[in-house]
Parts: C-alpha cells; sequence; structure tokens
C-alpha cells in the first residue's frame, strides 16, 4: 500500500511473497491531502480516505472489501499477542539455549541436588515452597549445573514432602527401638489465634553417652480438652512408637498457667517500660485477664493435665522445674510493693536510654550499657536493673537529666536488695535453659542454694522482707517435697501446691550425683548439718547402687552375688565422695560475686 505525505511518497510496501496471506499494520502507506489522510490498499489499489489519527475507514473497508483475508490476518494477530503474554512453564525456562538434556529423575545428581533445595534451603532456611519458581534461583541452579530440573512446588508437596516425613518416621521408631529409656515431656500451647497445640518430645542418651531429643508429635487439640482426651493423645502418639515400655520419666506442664508465667511476667514498675508511646493512656490492659480469657475454653486445664496423668503415670510424672521456678518468681513478684516505686525509675531509665542516641553513646563512651527488656522473659528485666545498678549514681544521674528519675540512697539500697535476692532465680533460669543442658541434674542444687539464699537475705534485709518471706513461702509449698527429702522441714501451716509431692521423687537426688560437676559436693558444700550431710551420703550412696543393680537386671534370687556387687558398688561411690571431699576441702578462694554453684568455681588441687 502506497501512502502520500506532505505532497512526498514513501514506499513501505511489505517484503513477502505471499501477500494474500499475510497482513500487519504495515498494510497502509499514509498520506495527507488536507487534512485527511488516506492509503492504498495493496490489494485492490483503491485509495481510502480518513480524518487524521484514525483508521476506522480502513478497517471498515478491509471488512466489507476483503473480508477472508480479514479474518485470517485477525486470528494471526491474536495468535501473536496470546503467544508473548503466556507464562512459560518451568520445564521451558530450565532449557538452556543450547538444549542442554536434562537429568532423569532418578539420576543421582539430579537426587542430590533435590535433596539439597529441599533441606537446606526449605526446611534448614525457612524458604518458601515457592522459591523453586523464583528466577533468580533457577539462574542460580543453572550457575550450580545446567542439566539439573529443579523441582516445582506441586512436585515437592506431592512427592518430596511424604516421601520426608516417611523416611523420617521409619528413622524416628528405629531409634525409639534402639533406646533403652526414655523421657517424655507433654506441653500444651496456643498460638496467636488461640489455637491448642500439643506437643511431645522424646528424650534419651545415645550408645556414644550423647544427649538427644526428638519431636515425636505437635498436634492441633480440637474440641473440649478435658483430661481424657488430652491422655488419648497422649496415648495414641506413644503406642504409635516402640516406647511402651521405655519410659523412665513424663514432664508435663501447666498449660493453663503456662502463659501468665511466661508470657506476661512483669516486674512491677516496669509495666510503662513496655508501654509504646502511642498507645492510649486510659487503656484498660489487663495482662492478667488477658491470660485468662486465652486459657479459657482454649488452653488444656492445669487440673485436666495433672489429673489425667496423675491417674495413669502417677509413678512416672514429673513437673517442669523451670514452670515451676516461674511460678515461685512470679508470687514473690505479686507481693513486691515496697519495691516498685524504684523499679518505676529504673524502667524509665532503661527507656529513656534506649530511645535517646545521645545518652546511650554517653553511656557507652563510659563502658556502660543498658540490655533491653523483654516482655516474655523476666530474667531480661532482672538483667536491665542490675546493670542499672552498676552505673555509678552520680554518672547517672548526670546523663539523664530528669530530677523525677533520680535515683535516692534509699532507692539504691532497695534495688541491690532486690537484685540479690533474685541473682540466683536468675541464674538457675539461664542455666536451664541452656543448650544441651541435663537440667534435670540442676533441680536439687538450684533448690537448695535457693532455700538457703533466701533465709540468709530474709536476715540481712531492710527493705524487702515481705518480697523475701512471699518467695520462701511459695518455694516451700511448690518444692517442698524435695526439701522434706533432705531433712529440711517445711511447716504444716505452708500450703501444699499440686508440685509438692512430686518434687520428693529420688530422682532428683541421683540425677545430681551422676552429673560430674556436682556429685556430692552441693550436699557437702551446702549449709546442711553436718550429720544430716552423712545421712543425706549415705541415701543417694544406697540410691544409686540400688538402681545401678535394677539397671543391670539383678533379681533376688542372687542375694549373694547382690551382696558382693552392692558391697563394691558402696565401696566405689564411697570412694568417689572421698575424692569429692577433699577435693572441697581442698579449699579454694571465696567467690567475688554471688553464685548459684560456686563450689564449682573453685580452683581445684
Amino acid at each position: 500500500m502506497n501512502s502520500s505525505f506532505n505532497g512526498s511518497t514513501i514506499d513501505l510496501t511489505l517484503s513477502t511473497t505471499d501477500l494474500e496471506t499475510r497482513f500487519s499494520d504495515d498494510e497502509y502507506i499514509a498520506g495527507d491531502s488536507k487534512g485527511k489522510t488516506s492509503a492504498t490498499c495493496i490489494l485492490c489499489k483503491e485509495t481510502v480516505w480518513h480524518l487524521k489519527n484514525a483508521t476506522s475507514n480502513y478497517s471498515r473497508h478491509l471488512q466489507r472489501e476483503h473480508k477472508v483475508e480479514f479474518d485470517s490476518w485477525s486470528k494471526q494477530a491474536y495468535k501473536e499477542k496470546n503467544n508473548k503474554m503466556k507464562q512459560a512453564f518451568i520445564e521451558e525456562s530450565l532449557a538452556s539455549p543450547s538444549g542442554t538434556e536434562k537429568y532423569g529423575s532418578t539420576h543421582p545428581r539430579q537426587i542430590e541436588l533435590a535433596q539439597m533445595v529441599f533441606k537446606n534451603f526449605i526446611i534448614e532456611l525457612g524458604l518458601p515452597l515457592s522459591i523453586t519458581e523464583k528466577s533468580a534461583f533457577i539462574h542460580a541452579m543453572l550457575t550450580v549445573d545446567p542439566k539439573f530440573r529443579i523441582p516445582c512446588c506441586r512436585s515437592i508437596t506431592n512427592e518430596y514432602l511424604p516421601k520426608m516425613y516417611n523416611q523420617i518416621m521409619n528413622k524416628l521408631k528405629n531409634t525409639c527401638l534402639a533406646a533403652g529409656f526414655t523421657s517424655l515431656t507433654f506441653d500444651g500451647c496456643a498460638d496467636c489465634r488461640v489455637r491448642a497445640f500439643y506437643a511431645i518430645t522424646m528424650h534419651y542418651v545415645d550408645q556414644t553417652g550423647q544427649l538427644r531429643a526428638h519431636l515425636l508429635a505437635f498436634n492441633h487439640i480440637s474440641g473440649s480438652h478435658t483430661g481424657e482426651n488430652l491422655f488419648m493423645e497422649y496415648d495414641r502418639v506413644s503406642t504409635s512408637f516402640p516406647i511402651g515400655g521405655k519410659i523412665v520419666r513424663l514432664i508435663t506442664d501447666n498449660a493453663s498457667n503456662n502463659l501468665s508465667a511466661f508470657g506476661e511476667l512483669v516486674i512491677p514498675g516496669f509495666e510503662s517500660y513496655f508501654i509504646s508511646e502511642d498507645d492510649s493512656e486510659d487503656s484498660d490492659y489487663d495482662p492478667d485477664e488477658k491470660n485468662l480469657k486465652l486459657s479459657e475454653g482454649h488452653r488444656p486445664n492445669d487440673d485436666d493435665i495433672q489429673n489425667s496423668f496423675d491417674k495413669q503415670e502417677e509413678l512416672l510424672r514429673l513437673p517442669c522445674f523451670i514452670h515451676t521456678l516461674q511460678l515461685v518468681v512470679k508470687d514473690g513478684l505479686n507481693e513486691s510493693e515496697c519495691i516498685r516505686s524504684p523499679l518505676s525509675k529504673v524502667a524509665e531509665i532503661a527507656k529513656l536510654s534506649h530511645k535517646s542516641i545521645t545518652i546511650a553513646e554517653k553511656l557507652q563512651n563510659e563502658k556502660f550499657s543498658i540490655p533491653e527488656a523483654i516482655v516474655t522473659r523476666w530474667n531480661s528485666q532482672f538483667l536491665t536493673v542490675s546493670k542499672v545498678v552498676d552505673i555509678p549514681n552520680t554518672l547517672l544521674n548526670e546523663r539523664t537529666k530528669k530530677t523525677e528519675l533520680l535515683l535516692s540512697t534509699k532507692d539504691l539500697a532497695v534495688l541491690r536488695e532486690f537484685v540479690s535476692i533474685f541473682t540466683l532465680f536468675a541464674e538457675a533460669t539461664t542455666r536451664t535453659q541452656a543448650e544441651q543442658s541435663i537440667s534435670i541434674s540442676l533441680v536439687g542444687p538450684s533448690i537448695l542454694a535457693i532455700y538457703y539464699d533466701l533465709e540468709n537475705e530474709s536476715r540481712i534485709c531492710k527493705h524487702t522482707k515481705p518480697l523475701c518471706h512471699a518467695l520462701m513461702t511459695s518455694l516451700l509449698a511448690r518444692f517442698g517435697g524435695f526439701l522434706l527429702n533432705l531433712e529440711i522441714p517445711v511447716d504444716d501451716h505452708v500450703k501444699h501446691r499440686n508440685t509438692f509431692n512430686l518434687f520428693s521423687d529420688d530422682i532428683f537426688l541421683v540425677a545430681s550425683f551422676l552429673d560430674g560437676q556436682f556429685r556430692l559436693r552441693w550436699i557437702i558444700q551446702s549449709a546442711l548439718p553436718l550429720d544430716t550431710k552423712d545421712r543425706l551420703c549415705e541415701k543417694i550412696k544406697n540410691l544409686v547402687a540400688l538402681w545401678a543393680f535394677q539397671l543391670i537386671g539383678c533379681n533376688t534370687d542372687n542375694q549373694d552375688g547382690n551382696v558382693t556387687q552392692a558391697e563394691a558398688t558402696t565401696s566405689t561411690v564411697g570412694n568417689v565422695l572421698l575424692c569429692t571431699k577433699d577435693i572441697c576441702d581442698g579449699g579454694g578462694l571465696t567467690p567475688k560475686r554471688k553464685s548459684l554453684f560456686s563450689y564449682c568455681e573453685a580452683p581445684q588441687n
């Protein structure tokens, strides 16, 4: 088609040999004549006129005069448009320009790379399944190996995940089969949508002596969370794995109280620290009310869990030590109005240092820093208080420059007493939560050290006696069974909590003895009377010997052999006792600061 513009003609004729079947927007050569546009049809040579910037006459001419050719051109244009907009398949994207042949599904290299993507990227790094369909990831894997066929989301969901699940389940069952003895932890929790879940974890020592832990189940609990339903869930999981006769102890938690103890255990005076400036001043937020709402009807009830396992596994069940210790801390903080005012100042000082870069830099120049407190970790709030107390008062007052935050002499005295009282509680919390820590061996030495420390603090403190009394009362109410095992009297007027008798289990005595860092040092170095120490050491030796016989399968028919072995075992344990006593009596320097296990820090000869 020829067209003219300003009197000149420009030849835009298509360079094709089949003009009847191939058309495009270049079929027309535009021209101009007195404000109108004209074009010559290359099919019929007719000149078609129209106003500028419009081509509707051209389209109508083709539809009326050249119907067949116009339909053919329309179909071809529609097909080309769809091809441009169509998203390429993963297989097409993975195809290299040179047409490199891909690995088969059973090729060793294909399996190796697929497992690498699934385990390292998706599982360990927590990347979404859709990462395998991202262009950047595809190009990166092509650089690693152009022959690798990247699995899509559907393949991972329908093939890799089921295979991996079956492999892990079989491996877990084989592990349970090989384990000699196991302990289980049963814990209930709720997510942010208040849906209840429970988790069962297996703990054991493998053949190499390494502590191992495997999650056996993490499932949603629907319906009523009664004790019977909870035990049915526990029984279903325990029977799915070959651990029926191997369970030594079952650790359970008070799920309804768990949120209150761990989720919102805030030191009095620190409430303002966790309130954002954007929050309303007249907010009626109440952590206890929130915890109550989350607990009712959505979380396993404390009594339900206790009763269900008490009936079936009374001889095996143990409470969670760290959770029970948190409840003692909470009971004490509820009776700590005497320290609220200075703690409020500390909270405001810490908040100011975290908000003001200038103050933070000035403190840093003086080699001081105030760590950030976390609402779900009371020991982090305690650490914040202790760090503020360590800063010289003159320096602190000079940097803050706010009269309402000035710490008086009495404030500092109260804060120092507070830090001294809770030092061992915080250390026990940190040590027990450490990775690869055999926490059961820490229970006995920790409780004994905290008990005598509270006794000492109650005698010397001047401003925090109600706090000491509340902590001691709660400690006796929750750990009284263990203290009675150590011949420490417990007042009959103290109300027994549901963990009172559970902590009387002899396993807490034996576990500490089997821990190399303690042996019998925690008994010998304690403030117990000398005759009580002797009786307890004998008791622990006999327990170790008795449990050793049970472990190796001795029976009462061979009494002579048992007596001989008992004497040998008792002699060995006695030698350990003498060795331990010599080490401890060999002396050490008095520790510079209060510590939970200061006798373990003393230099040994």
